[in-house]
């Protein structure tokens, strides 16, 4: 059913989020236990082009998230005005915008997700950042 492909995909939009959210602040103590589960949301092939510009692959992300194990601990991440922009078959190109609050520094970011259902599982395929998003 074509609207539980996009459900499906925004729903992995908050859950990658919390991994994230896991794995930078390390608040249990459990960072490490995140980083297989969320890496296992990216596939092989996963691209990103970063709010710099930058593409980077699925090794780049798996290093900044390890570098960044409890790098972090008053993070706070929110997700908002998630859509779902385009469908075609177990895919799905979901717009979102990312705000990050860390010691009143708060910044925001529009992102716009490929996502690939299977099943019950989501896979990323590519991600791609603005470098700041105006409030909307």
């Amino acid at each position: 059913m074509p609207n539980s492909i996009a459900r499906q995909a925004q729903y992995s939009v908050h859950w990658i989020h919390q991994l994230i959210h896991s794995v930078f602040t390390n608040q249990r103590g459990d960072a490490e236990a995140c980083i297989d589960p969320l890496l296992g949301l990216f596939a092989e092939d996963f691209q990103m082009v970063t709010t710099g510009g930058a593409m980077v692959g699925r090794e780049q992300v798996e290093q900044l998230f390890r570098e960044g194990l409890g790098q972090r601990p008053g993070l706070e991440i929110s997700i908002s005005q998630v859509r779902c922009v385009w469908q075609e078959g177990q895919s799905a190109a979901i717009h979102y915008k990312e705000t990050h609050r860390l010691d009143q520094v708060e910044s925001a970011r529009l992102s716009l997700a490929i996502i690939r259902v299977q099943g019950d599982a989501a896979q990323w395929l590519c991600l791609l950042y603005t470098s700041d998003a105006a409030d909307e």
